[in-house]
């Protein structure tokens, strides 16, 4: 399993774009948490899938003008 942590500007343009590029990987999104902050969005995202798809799904992400950060951790469960 990954955890995807990403914070983007508080826009639901931003967001709408985040969800349809991850709606693009094959993966298996298993839990997704959005806070929204004053100006922020902090999205917590759980993902499972074959590691190619969960790399390409971050590369795609990180390459998005509105994402600010992204964190990928590998977690064992």
């Amino acid at each position: 399993m990954t955890r995807i942590n990403i914070t983007a500007p508080k826009s639901l343009d931003a967001l709408g774009r985040i969800i349809a590029v991850t709606r693009r990987a094959k993966v298996n999104v298993v839990n997704m948490q959005i806070a929204a902050d004053t100006t922020i969005y902090r999205i917590h995202m759980d993902v499972n899938g074959d590691p190619d798809e969960v790399n390409w799904l971050v590369a795609k992400l990180d390459k998005l003008p509105e994402v600010l950060t992204i964190e990928e951790i590998h977690i064992n469960r």
